[in-house]
C-alpha cells in the first residue's frame, strides 16, 4: 500500500502501532501482579509476634482453673544409686570366703603346732622327749605361725581382720539385727565414684529377673573395706528380707540404695513444665503468672531442686502450670481473630 496525498499513513504503521499499545497494556498489567505479590509476600513473611512472658487471670477463672501456689523452699532431696551384683547365702564374695576359711585353718595349724611344742617341753624337761623331736615341733610351730601370718596379712587386705573389728573365728562380725537374721544376702558392686555415698543402714530394694515387677527390701548392713584390685570395685553387704524364700543364691540381681543429698531448693515435680529447650515454672504474683526458666538439679519421684532460676521464698504454681501455658500460647492468637 502507498501513501497518498493528503498525509494518510499506511496500513503496516498502523499494524505496528496496535502492537505498541498491546506491549505497554500487558507490562502495565505484569507490574500491577508484580506489586500485589510482593505485598502479600511481606505480608505472610513477616514474623508472628513471640506469645507474651506473662498471663493474668481474673480470680474466678484462677479458682475454675484448679491453680494452686507455693512456696519455694530447702528440702533434703534423696536419691537413689542402682547397682548391679549377685545374691550370696553369705555375706562374703568367694575371695573373701577362701581368704576366711584359709586363716581359720592356718590359726588351727599354728594353734595345734603350738599344742605339740608344749607337750613335748614338758616330756623333754622330764626326759621322756629327745631332744631332736623337741627341735622339729618348733620349728613346725614357727612355720605353722608363718603360714598363719600370711593367711592372717591377707585377710587384713580384704577387711577382714579381727583388729579391724569385722574378723574372727566364722568370719567378720556384723553388728546389725537385720544382718543376723538374714537367710539371704545381696552383694552388690560399689564403684570408688560412688564409695562415700552408701551407708550402714541404707534402705535397699532389691528385683531380680526371676521376679519381674517384685521388689524385696534390704538394708546396707555394711561396705568392703578393701576393693577389689582387678575392678577397683567395693562390695556392698546387703541383708534381705525373704520370708518366703523365694530367692536363691548366685542370682542376678539390682540393688536401688537410698543414698542421702545435701539440702536445696526444691519445688514439686508438678510445677516442672518440660520443653525441647528446656524446664520452666510459673511463679506468682498475686493474679499474675510469669513464666521462668530454670535449671534443674537432683530429683525424686516427688520433687526437683533447682540450681538457678527461683530464689526461696518466691511462690510457684505447683498445681495448674500446664492450664497457664496453654493461655499464654492462646493469647498470641486472640489479635487475628478479632480481625
Amino acid at each position: 500500500m502507498t501513501i497518498h496525498a493528503g498525509g494518510m499513513i499506511s496500513g503496516r504503521d498502523k499494524l505496528a502501532s496496535v502492537r505498541r499499545r498491546r506491549i505497554l497494556i500487558w507490562a502495565v498489567a505484569l507490574a500491577a501482579i508484580c506489586d500485589c505479590r510482593a505485598s502479600d509476600k511481606s505480608q505472610t513473611s513477616a514474623t508472628p509476634a513471640p506469645p507474651p512472658a506473662a498471663v493474668r487471670l481474673s480470680p474466678e477463672a484462677i479458682r475454675a482453673g484448679g491453680i494452686e501456689t507455693g512456696t519455694a523452699g530447702e528440702l533434703e532431696v534423696g536419691r537413689v544409686l542402682t547397682l548391679t551384683g549377685t545374691l550370696a547365702e553369705k555375706p562374703w564374695t568367694p575371695e573373701e570366703q577362701t581368704a576366711l576359711s584359709d586363716a581359720e585353718s592356718a590359726d588351727a595349724k599354728r594353734h595345734l603346732a603350738q599344742a605339740n611344742l608344749d607337750r613335748l617341753s614338758r616330756l623333754s624337761a622330764d626326759g621322756i622327749a629327745s631332744r631332736q623331736d623337741l627341735d622339729a615341733a618348733r620349728a613346725d610351730r614357727d612355720q605353722a605361725r608363718a603360714a598363719a601370718a600370711q593367711a592372717d596379712a591377707k585377710r587384713a587386705n580384704l577387711g577382714l581382720s579381727e583388729a579391724g573389728g569385722l574378723g574372727g573365728p566364722q568370719g567378720p562380725r556384723l553388728n546389725s539385727p537385720v544382718g543376723s537374721e538374714a537367710k539371704i544376702w545381696g552383694l552388690a558392686n560399689l564403684s570408688e565414684a560412688d564409695f562415700a555415698r552408701v551407708f550402714p543402714g541404707a534402705k535397699v530394694e532389691i528385683t531380680t529377673q526371676a521376679f519381674p515387677g517384685r521388689g524385696f527390701p534390704g538394708r546396707v548392713v555394711a561396705v568392703s573395706r578393701s576393693a577389689d584390685p582387678q575392678t577397683r570395685n567395693f562390695t556392698v553387704r546387703i541383708a534381705i528380707e525373704d520370708p518366703s524364700g523365694s530367692l536363691r543364691p548366685q542370682m542376678l540381681a539390682t540393688f536401688a540404695i537410698s543414698t542421702p543429698a545435701g539440702a536445696g531448693l526444691a519445688i514439686p515435680r508438678s510445677a516442672l513444665l518440660l520443653e525441647g529447650d528446656g524446664s520452666y515454672v510459673y511463679i506468682a504474683k498475686g493474679n499474675t503468672f510469669r513464666r521462668q526458666s530454670v535449671q534443674t538439679g537432683e530429683s525424686t519421684s516427688e520433687y526437683v531442686t533447682i540450681k538457678e532460676g527461683v530464689s526461696p521464698g518466691q511462690r510457684i504454681v505447683i498445681r495448674g502450670a500446664q492450664i497457664l501455658e496453654s493461655e499464654r500460647l492462646k493469647s498470641q492468637l486472640r489479635p487475628a481473630e478479632q480481625d
